[in-house]
């Protein structure tokens, strides 16, 4: 530790703890220190809870002085904090604490009983009233408690270092320092007592079990908040008992309702140059089923099924059941992709030393190996996210210099081993431990069957599993009721999993190699308070006329109103077109980087902004099932029937005509893929038959209809406006990441207004990199949807007397009948992709999600590129200006505009574009000019076969939030 104390700093707040990754403790907010020659200080100053009773009573008297003695005191204030969650004089004012602390009398603290004696003692060593009789640091770091905690609590590797001394000379080693931090942000940072593994004083809390039953083992370790060993929590896990009855059921009520998965069938046959090969749903659920009594554990059948949906590389297509949700899994570090100068290959490195690597220090050294692996090739093998190509995987494993975003790489996916091994260029090495939290109680817990008894039996999923049938409720109440659908109040909005990222504002960064001290992000010329969307004007040679609009999501971060939300996204960007016009700003970068989805509507406005001369396509399309029809035929029946629109009326508290809840069967609100309006529901449900399944006609929205596309408080932006940019004066700028809502905006920018694109990372190779690896597909809905869409149906069969079938119907029957997938995994969580997104021109018929599309350029991120957004955006726009400053073989790729795509256009689209009549097509992907998934230019790879149906508009869906 570095002995601040004889600068008299007046104690140290928690906040003001920092760690490397190198484990190294730096103290921060060290604005009051001064080097006091004689030892004595008299101003008053620091935190309340941290001040030492002579401090807190100084205000009252004159003459007063203390020592540094008083950051012994801090220090123990400090370790109790860290210990028990609250400082030990902590009342609900300044005043108040300041004048328990005065009143303070040396007596016993009290002490949770988590705490061992051993820490209480050492504690309470520090809490001397009389200063001079105060344990020193030396004294500290030699207590048998501090010994005892490394030693062995933490039975991982420890190094020895020196301290070092005010003059910056080296004492004898005397700290044991251990190789872990806390898995957040990625340099020297505030350790936090909640939350974290790493306390400051490299202490770890670990409760003993009288029980040797792993979990609890667990529970005697976990507080709310904590961090526990992850062998500790997987052993837990692991310990949980197969539910083998439960699960034969849980996995035939998943093949029903997944059958309303868009892409389901054409997995089966994606194509040649679908990186994940074929795969075959049904069939992985019936494997797993005939095997569930070879499993080891209730964890490792959630996660088998899992693994198909992440086999699917659809970020859309998601299943979180129950025992998955318990614990998260942390590696206590980061990693970033670097390279020399942002076309050569690049290296892997602690995200901590990329800020050392851009000061061209000596000491940074790449990483060369990760649990005794290739880094990238470990990278890959442990990913456990869906995108539709290795290069999205590995950029979602990355740290984002310039947000500070942390990469799946820290926060895993599943549990991963007990430890993380590295080994640098340099051949130095190191071990980290991996942890695990969890933000449910384990009160009770004492082994597997009890944790199955409290997380596994759908207490986690209350509201959605609340039956339909029981008790006699009637319409209009807010409970659940007989025969009633409930659950669904809005539509959920398509995104990637996981926390809206933001953009950040006034946080401090390094602007240039030669700035020790960091300066702000980038200046925004206008910023939407939600964080999500912001512009900015580039500024030296070369650059004055380049303008940015960065839009990180289209997806509410969920503390705005959403009616706010919306007008606010919908504003900034017309305040900075406005602007870019004003300031004759002639160029544009788009940065989408970390974008993964939000809501339609959004999407829509923002290219209607850029492009007013221009309608987007956004075209859908659903699924075609049994089901699927069977509701649509009932819904057809019940509009334009007045008896049965009454009796919809008062069991769904909804007009037919502006119905939500079966919104996607009114063909009524949505347009075919001409423009034009569906003739019926047979114009509407094709269905269309392509690569061995059916679909139905592809739909468009109608743009100022509510039910379709406008959420409440929203219109789009209208009447003449400038076109600000011309297209060949725009870029986007994209890590690969980009997915759901901004898929589509991306398709509408390449497509039909002919925007190229620039794409950071990926794999070290030199070949092409697609703009988009995340979701290319439509709208989402969790699970629990189906059952109450399917259920509703039935009831209503009865009750309006319906023909199209019966209320005993076996297929609809099979998907309203699905209690352990609403026991065990129906919250939000698991959802399903309801509609593919498709192509404006493309004969064919793929789904974007299975047509490669090359980037125009690929560059690698620098050191100084990697935090600096005014850095990164230049290298874009240099290297979309010139070809020689991206990476060599990734340009021209024939799916590329670069490389010969050509853009549709925003025209109208000819009957001859649209997928042919005939039989039933058997290709599993398309070119649809975009050319091979391997990223090499193979003529006859994935060739485009039309196929039969009439591709008319199918039914859209108001994504009003954010693509999955």
């Amino acid at each position: 530790m570095y002995p601040v104390l004889e600068f008299a700093p007046g104690g140290s707040s928690y906040k003001n703890i920092l760690l490397s990754f190198h484990s190294k403790i730096k103290l921060a907010g060290l604005g009051c220190s001064v080097h006091s020659e004689s030892g004595f200080r008299s101003t008053v100053c620091g935190t309340a809870d941290y001040l030492s009773p002579k401090v807190a009573v100084m205000p009252g008297m004159s003459g007063g002085s203390y020592t540094k003695t008083i950051d012994q005191w801090s220090l123990g204030v400090l370790m109790y904090e860290l210990l028990v969650d609250k400082p030990p004089f902590e009342v609900k004012d300044v005043k108040g604490t300041q004048k328990k602390i005065a009143n303070f009398k040396g007596k016993r603290i009290k002490f949770p009983g988590r705490v061992s004696k051993g820490a209480e003692e050492l504690i309470m060593e520090l809490l001397y009233l009389e200063a001079t009789e105060r344990m020193s640091l030396d004294d500290v770091i030699t207590h048998p408690w501090i010994i005892s905690t490394f030693s062995v609590l933490l039975p991982f590797k420890f190094l020895k270092h020196g301290v070092v001394g005010p003059d910056r000379s080296i004492s004898q080693p005397r700290v044991a320092r251990l190789t872990m931090r806390t898995p957040y942000r990625m340099a020297c940072m505030p350790i936090m007592f909640k939350g974290t593994l790493l306390l400051a004083f490299a202490v770890l809390v670990v409760a003993q079990s009288s029980s040797s039953e792993p979990c609890a083992v667990a529970a005697a370790q976990l507080d709310e908040g904590t961090y526990i060993e992850a062998q500790v929590a997987f052993e837990c896990l692991e310990s949980v008992p197969v539910d083998i009855n439960g699960n034969e059921q849980l996995i035939d009520e998943l093949k029903r309702i997944w059958t309303f998965q868009s892409e389901i069938e054409w997995l089966k046959n994606p194509g040649d140059d679908w990186e994940f090969g074929a795969l075959d749903i049904e069939a992985e659920l019936d494997s797993i089923k005939s095997n569930l009594g070879s499993y080891s554990s209730e964890y490792a059948v959630q996660l088998a099924i899992q693994n198909i949906t992440i086999r699917t590389g659809n970020f859309h297509f998601n299943y979180r059941p129950d025992i998955l949700q318990i614990f998260d899994f942390y590696r206590g570090f980061n990693v970033a992709s670097i390279s020399e100068n942002g076309t050569a290959l690049p290296k892997l490195y602690v995200a901590d030393d990329v800020a050392a690597l851009a000061e061209r220090s000596s000491d940074v050294s790449a990483i060369t190996s990760i649990n005794g692996q290739d880094p990238y090739e470990f990278l890959l093998s442990t990913s456990w996210s869906q995108y539709i190509d290795s290069d999205g995987l590995l950029n979602n494993m990355l740290a984002k210099g310039d947000t500070d975003s942390y990469g799946s790489f820290i926060v895993m996916g599943k549990y991963d081993g007990n430890s993380t091994d590295i080994t640098w260029a340099n051949g130095s090495a190191a071990s980290t431990p991996n942890t695990a939290s969890s933000d449910f109680s384990f009160y009770g817990i004492t082994d597997g069957e009890s944790f199955f008894d409290a997380f596994c039996t759908g207490d986690l999923f209350y509201y959605m599993t609340a039956s339909t049938k029981d008790g006699t409720t009637s319409p209009g109440t807010t409970r659940p009721k007989p025969n009633t659908p409930v659950g669904i109040t809005h539509i959920v909005s398509p995104s990637a999993p996981g926390p809206v990222p933001r953009i950040p504002t006034g946080i401090y960064h390094r602007r240039n190699k030669r700035q020790l001290s960091g300066s702000y992000y980038a200046s925004a010329v206008v910023e939407s308070s939600s964080g999500v969307v912001a512009g900015y004007f580039l500024n030296g040679d070369g650059y004055d006329d380049v303008a940015v609009l960065k839009i990180i999501s289209f997806s509410n971060p969920s503390y705005m109103d959403e009616v706010d939300f919306n007008n606010e996204f919908q504003s900034t960007i017309s305040e900075f077109l406005s602007q870019c016009i004003s300031e004759n700003k002639q160029n544009l970068i788009i940065d989408l980087r970390e974008n993964g989805g939000g809501n339609t509507n959004l999407l829509l406005d923002a290219f209607m902004q850029l492009f007013p001369e221009m309608e987007p396509f956004s075209g859908q399309r659903y699924r075609a099932s049994d089901a699927f029809l069977k509701i649509g035929d009932a819904v057809d029946e019940i509009r334009g029937n007045t008896a049965k629109e009454r009796d919809f009326l008062g069991f769904v508290a909804e007009d037919i005509e502006e119905s939500f809840t079966y919104r996607y069967w009114s063909w009524w609100h949505f347009r075919n893929s001409e423009g034009t309006d569906f003739n019926g529901w047979n114009d509407f449900n094709g269905p269309v038959k392509l690569n061995g399944d059916s679909y139905t006609s592809t739909i468009r929205y109608n743009y100022t209809d509510e039910v379709s596309i406008l959420p409440e408080g929203f219109r789009f932006v209208n009447g003449t406006r400038p076109t600000p940019f011309n297209a060949s004066n725009i870029v986007m700028y994209t890590d690969a990441l980009c997915g759901s809502s901004c898929a589509s905006f991306h398709e509408e920018l390449k497509n039909l207004a002919g925007v190229k694109a620039v794409t950071v990372g990926g794999r070290p190779e030199n070949k092409p990199i697609q703009a988009v690896t995340g979701s290319k597909g439509g709208e989402v809905t969790p699970l629990y949807y189906w059952q109450v869409y399917a259920e509703t149906a039935l009831n209503l069969s009865s009750l309006a007397d319906l023909s199209a079938f019966s209320e005993s119907d076996d297929v609809l029957s099979g998907i309203a009948n699905v209690p352990q997938v609403m026991l065990r995994a129906g919250d939000t969580g698991s959802r399903l992709q309801s509609q593919d997104q498709v192509r404006k021109g493309d004969a064919s018929g793929t789904p974007l999600q299975y047509i490669y599309e090359a980037s125009d350029c690929r560059v690698f991120y620098t050191a100084d590129t990697y935090a600096d957004p005014d850095a990164a955006w230049k290298q874009a726009w240099d290297a979309f200006q010139d070809e020689s400053k991206c990476v060599e073989g990734s340009t021209g790729h024939k799916s590329s505009i670069s490389g010969g795509f050509k853009p549709y256009g925003a025209g109208d689209l000819k009957a001859e574009d649209q997928p042919a009549a005939g039989d039933d097509g058997d290709n599993g992907g398309g070119d649809a000019s975009g050319g091979s998934g391997s990223g090499e230019d193979k003529e006859d790879a994935a060739s485009s076969v039309r196929m039969s149906g009439m591709m008319v508009g199918a039914a859209a869906v108001i994504i009003s939030a954010m693509m999955l």
